[in-house]
């Protein structure tokens, strides 16, 4: 007897909300941390460990869009090697989610006689 992993419409909502949620918070905070740079010239604001941890946390998409958005962070090492990574890490299990979500396997015993 198998179990199969089900993704009902009320996690997937959750799980979309959280990732809205937690892009939207990364993105806000790079721009907080941008302003911090501008204001005291000093590298003394928000940490990169913080951001890598709230990349890993699903907040990758966010962190990419800050750093395209307020030119912020795009010559340090840690952010062009693995941000990208986490980011294709995370697609590809959102896309393999979303398939056992929308998959339509229909088994050939349940059809009624014709």
């Amino acid at each position: 007897m198998t179990k199969e992993f089900i993704v009902t419409n009320k996690e997937l909502i959750l799980a979309i909300i959280y990732l809205l949620f937690i892009n939207f918070v990364t993105f806000i905070m790079f721009y907080v941390d941008k302003q911090e740079y501008r204001r005291h010239r000093h590298p003394h604001g928000i940490s990169t460990h913080i951001f890598m941890t709230l990349a890993i946390l699903g907040g990758s998409f966010g962190e990419l869009l800050g750093m395209l958005f307020f030119r912020h962070k795009r010559h340090h090492k840690e952010y062009l090697i693995f941000l990208p990574i986490i980011f294709v890490i995370q697609v590809i299990i959102l896309a393999v989610i979303l398939n056992m979500y929308f998959s339509t396997a229909v088994d050939i015993t349940d059809l009624p006689p014709a």
